[in-house]
């Protein structure tokens, strides 16, 4: 079974109110899309909790050179690591469709993005 946080969760990670698709179905049926800043980095987070999907758009301020991509099928969970005002946090575990192992990715959006993808024996 997926396990996402709820929508104030994101809300309050992300310090913004999404988009919805539909606006008429619970979040976790829904389509919603998160914009949102730090100092130096924009981000566009596109996710639908009950198909596992999960979309990440990075790019710079200044410039709006691309700085990642990510565009996940296959999120099982999403554990919310930190949420303060100085850093958040992200955990998300790519393990729908797979039998041996298990993808880990951990995005930090403050103060400054960073991604770390981790795969694992799931044994």
């Amino acid at each position: 079974m997926k396990h996402f946080p709820d929508e104030l969760e994101f809300i309050s990670l992300f310090s913004s109110e999404p988009v919805k698709r539909y606006n008429d179905l619970p979040f976790e049926y829904e389509e919603s899309t998160f914009r949102f800043e730090n100092a130096t980095e924009t981000f566009i987070v596109k996710m639908r909790p009950i198909d596992g999907e999960f979309l990440l758009e990075v790019k710079n301020k200044n410039d709006g050179a691309l700085i990642a991509h990510y565009d996940f099928k296959t999120v099982g969970n999403l554990e919310i690591i930190k949420d303060d005002k100085e850093s958040s946090k992200v955990l998300l575990f790519l393990d729908d469709d797979r039998t041996r192992f298990i993808t880990t990715v951990e995005l930090s959006f403050k103060p400054k993005f960073c991604s770390i993808f981790k795969e694992q024996f799931d044994g």
